[in-house]
């Protein structure tokens, strides 16, 4: 979508009509999306669907995006695929803000103007993991050959393979001893 998601669209006539969007956009594109996600050269294709609910303009959207992302565990490059869809109350004020029913998620769009690509940046925002990390069983260098702590081995060694840096302090506070000088 090239120039239309960036014109700002009113969110009443959108709303009147029914309006319904469906475009590709590339990730650099969108303003406010991080470089560590924008720069992998993907694209997000969007779906919008505007109406009303509850006498507010309303979104549907609906994302699905390929990205590349790092992996906070092994920081290796990792795939993701994402797939999101969220109901958006469209509110020209923070007053209007205030006045929306809650469990609602409502995007500002001042002066009652909204840029389609704003919407699918705050959602894609929204959409994204916190931490990204492998799902369990997926190749992760960190899961491979994780990083262990060379000085407990008997408290990994006793609960199983999981460490557990605190496991000698309850022995150690009751022998009155105090933990070695590095």
């Amino acid at each position: 979508m090239s120039g239309g998601g960036l014109k700002l669209h009113d969110v009443r006539k959108l709303a009147d009509a029914r309006a319904s969007f469906d475009f590709d956009v590339p990730l650099r594109e969108l303003s406010g999306v991080p470089p560590e996600v924008g720069g992998s050269g993907g694209r997000v294709r969007a779906q919008l669907r505007f109406g009303r609910e509850q006498g507010f303009a309303i979104a549907d959207v609906s994302l699905d995006a390929q990205l590349q992302l790092i992996c906070q565990r092994c920081m290796a490059p990792m795939p993701l695929t994402l797939h999101a869809r969220s109901p958006v109350l469209v509110v020209e004020s923070e007053r209007e803000d205030e006045d929306a029913p809650a469990g609602w998620e409502t995007f500002l769009a001042p002066e009652g103007r909204l840029s389609l690509t704003g919407l699918v940046a705050e959602e894609l925002l929204l959409a994204l993991p916190i931490v990204p990390l492998h799902e369990l069983g997926e190749a992760c260098a960190a899961v491979e050959s994780p990083a262990v702590d060379t000085r407990a081995p008997k408290a990994a060694e006793e609960s199983g393979g999981t460490l557990r840096p605190f496991a000698d302090l309850k022995a150690l506070l009751e022998q009155g001893g105090r933990p070695p000088k590095r």
